[in-house]
């Protein structure tokens, strides 16, 4: 099956592993080692363990990741050195692949995200998670291209204001482009959904933990609760990030807002999610 072009023609049957033909059952089991060593490539696997990605390097395609347990905060797949810090020193290609949480208790899951780093992701399906995917810690040399991904399904467990758990879909908290002025973070043709109960929302752009540049935000469906698209400038500036030809469905607090910083660079050609055509374009969402 051809993979979708747009965000808006994604559905859980044209990507990840059922796009394929295949599905997690179906697949023979990953015997190797959690901590992957670089130069690894992972093809066609059932992962019953989260993986640690920080050797840099390293692919996955065609596999199902779905643990069946987790250690509560951290990410279901990553590419931080916790013990140093250290992002990843090599590029890291998730692929055709799955990140499921079904296997997982809810409190667990609703704790658990389903990646967080530096990477390319493509045509994954994540679900039944607490958090789809999150651009952390991401280092300054490695550029990321988050391209035709669906995240769904996402879970929360608690009151949000006290000792509960808050929900993205996908969110960025650091892209630090000082030592490369041409380094790129490309999010683009995806379809996140965020509707766990206890949502900040579909797309999330905030300088948590370090500056943000360069960051392209294109041709995406977003859905859910909260916010559908953030901007948040918290702790450190951000420059350079374009929001285009972009859909939205209005539910939750609205399509988009703006905290802090100067503003989205470009804004141009979004709306409303739309049936009717191929360009499924209600009316436009005014620049926050």
């Amino acid at each position: 099956m051809a993979a979708p072009t747009s965000g808006w023609a994604i559905t859980q049957a044209n990507v990840g592993l059922r796009r394929l033909g295949l599905n997690c059952t179906s697949l023979p089991a990953y015997r190797g080692p959690s901590t992957v060593p670089a130069g690894t490539t992972i093809s066609g696997r059932l992962i019953s363990t989260g993986l640690d990605l920080s050797s840099g390097s390293i692919t996955i395609e065609r596999s199902c990741i779905r643990p069946t347990k987790a250690a509560p905060g951290m990410p279901i797949v990553g590419t931080t050195n916790y013990n140093s810090m250290r992002p990843a020193a090599g590029r890291v290609i998730i692929r055709d692949s799955e990140i499921d949480g079904t296997l997982l208790d809810a409190r667990t899951a609703a704790q658990a995200t389903g990646f967080i780093g530096v990477a390319d992701l493509a045509r994954n399906y994540i679900h039944r998670l607490g958090s789809g995917i999150g651009i952390m810690n991401a280092g300054s040399e490695l550029d990321s291209v988050i391209e035709q991904n669906y995240v769904t399904g996402l879970v929360a467990e608690g009151d949000p204001a006290k000792d509960g758990t808050h929900s993205d879909a996908f969110t960025v908290r650091d892209f630090d482009v000082s030592k490369r002025a041409d380094r790129t973070l490309v999010v683009r043709n995806n379809r996140f959904d965020c509707d766990s109960g206890s949502d900040t929302g579909a797309l999330f752009i905030q300088t948590y933990s370090g500056r943000i540049g360069n960051v392209l935000v294109e041709g995406n469906l977003l859905e859910g609760g909260g916010y559908q698209l953030g901007l948040n400038g918290a702790n450190y500036p951000y420059s350079n990030v374009r929001a285009l030809n972009n859909r939205f469905s209005g539910t939750g607090w609205g399509p988009a807002y703006l905290q802090g910083g100067k503003g989205w660079t470009r804004w141009e050609n979004n709306h409303l999610h739309g049936d009717g055509d191929v360009r499924a374009q209600g009316a436009a969402v005014n620049h926050p």
